[in-house]
């Protein structure tokens, strides 16, 4: 009875482009294509060495309950790419691996803060943040970036906003919604703040114009850092994420991974070996197919006049300011998808101040891609007058 009384009286929002998702396969599923443009879930095929790892765990059967870390083997190889990428040393009992990195996040919440703590979201943010926050009890303040400081985070103005009740902040880079990296500088001075950081770095590695980068390099004891393998991986649907964490929180978060999910999945951490043995090459071509499509869809943008004022540099999405069009993003979408067949995602996800916003995803194909800008184009000039 109490339990329900907290859960109904906890004001969760929609995870709103899950649901345009939903109403698109929905569509689908009367025989009509869609195109999707609106979820931040790449197209490629798994590599084929992945697949093999896993049918390898398979055959040879191991596929029980592992170490509540994560097996030692594929910690100790994150380990050592962070030493090849970035010259830190970060133990491999450092690491904790997690049922996707949704998992990570929510333990890193739980290790480093408690009910009632104040924890800052750096905005526009992914969309599961404060709703994660709201039903762990945290009390959320949002601090936000403007488009026309390429979204970088204003570290004067941030100390502003620190007080006594400050404890956490959560950054993601790059980041979903606007594909921004947030720079050296900020990740350096990120670091001296006397709070404890969360750097969700999932999207690490997708960088199309900037240097691969992670706030471990200006700190590599302090920060808590998020990161997985569902997007440079194309991994989704195998829910496979990590934490590396400070020394004095890796027992503490240790005991809540055996509590609430014992361990990450068994299959997917064998598989995930794999991904370490990926060419430079077969990345750098993913990295080529990100840039072409990000180029056309910068071009088409400019074409059709909708508004954009800074430089996506990783990742693979670009937040469209469509306050020429509606004040309300959300109605937008859910009209452009039955209109033309064309699913985006709302800005009001991202933030209450994003309502005129659309995000586009160009993790699909070229031809995808190009044909869901034509179809965005051909609402504009029939429905949108």
């Amino acid at each position: 009875m109490y339990l329900m009384s907290y859960i109904n009286n906890t004001p969760i929002s929609p995870f709103y482009v899950m649901e345009i998702l939903e109403e698109a396969q929905k569509i689908e599923r009367k025989g009509k294509k869609i195109i999707h443009l609106e979820i931040g879930e790449p197209t490629e095929e798994v590599d084929s060495k992945i697949l093999l790892s896993a049918n390898k765990a398979i055959s040879s059967k191991k596929y029980k309950y592992t170490n509540s870390l994560g097996i030692l083997e594929l910690r100790t190889r994150i380990s050592k790419d962070y030493k090849k990428k970035f010259k830190i040393n970060i133990d491999p009992d450092r690491i904790l691996l997690t049922t996707g990195s949704s998992a990570a996040i929510l333990l890193s919440i739980l290790t480093a803060t408690k009910k009632n703590d104040e924890i800052i979201i750096i905005s526009p943010h992914y969309p599961c943040y404060p709703q994660i926050l709201k039903i762990l009890g945290r009390k959320i303040k949002i601090f936000n970036t403007y488009e026309k400081d390429n979204y970088q985070i204003d570290i004067d103005e941030l100390k502003k906003s620190l007080t006594t009740k400050t404890k956490a902040l959560i950054v993601n880079t790059p980041a979903n919604p606007t594909g921004v990296s947030q720079s050296e500088e900020v990740l350096k001075k990120l670091c001296k703040l006397k709070i404890q950081i969360i750097s969700d770095e999932i999207y690490q590695g997708l960088s199309i114009d900037y240097q691969v980068t992670s706030i471990l390099k200006h700190n590599p004891n302090k920060p808590i850092v998020v990161n997985g393998f569902s997007k440079l991986y194309s991994m989704t649907g195998w829910r496979l994420g990590y934490i590396v964490l400070p020394v004095k929180m890796v027992r503490y978060a240790q005991k809540l991974q055996q509590n609430m999910f014992i361990c990450a999945p068994t299959i997917s951490q064998h598989a995930a070996l794999s991904t370490f043995d990926i060419s430079v090459n077969e990345k750098k071509k993913l990295i080529n197919k990100y840039k072409k499509n990000r180029n056309f869809v910068l071009k088409k943008l400019k074409d059709i006049e909708i508004k954009f004022e800074y430089e996506p540099d990783s990742a693979f999405y670009i937040f469209c300011d469509m306050s020429k069009y509606t004040n309300n993003s959300l109605n937008l979408c859910k009209e452009i998808l039955n209109k033309v067949g064309l699913a985006l995602a709302p800005g009001i996800d991202f933030g209450k101040r994003y309502k005129k916003f659309v995000r586009i995803s160009y993790a699909s194909s070229y031809e995808e891609v190009k044909e869901g800008m034509n179809l965005l184009s051909k609402y504009l000039k029939k429905y949108n007058k």
